[in-house]
């Protein structure tokens, strides 16, 4: 039996105007950090976006999270603990992507 490889996921976010100074956003990140962090979630880089030299809005942050495995990252963001904080995130952020991403095998 192999061990699962652990999973990197790129968590994009693009705030609403005043979005960052809600109380929504403050209990949507304590909430949705808990949920990972007893998950085992690392997160190994946190970056702020200030300027975009291609094509579409920009974004506000990138996120770097490493998971123990793909199957954890997709447990953290679709079970009910995470469904339960969506409307906290809904009022927050404009666009939240959550991307799971693998390394090229030949990079």
């Amino acid at each position: 039996m192999s061990e699962a490889k652990p999973c990197i996921v790129l968590l994009q976010g693009t705030f609403q105007e005043g979005g960052k100074e809600t109380p929504e956003f403050k209990e949507y990140s304590a909430r949705a950090n808990a949920n990972g962090a007893a998950h085992g979630a690392k997160v190994l880089r946190l970056y702020t976006v200030n300027q975009n030299l291609g094509q579409g809005d920009i974004t506000n942050f990138v996120v770097v999270v490493e998971y123990p495995s793909r199957a954890i990252a997709e447990d953290v963001f679709t079970n009910d603990e995470y469904k339960s904080i969506i409307p906290l995130r809904q009022v927050a952020f404009k666009e939240v992507k959550i991307l799971i991403s693998e390394e090229f095998e030949n990079a």
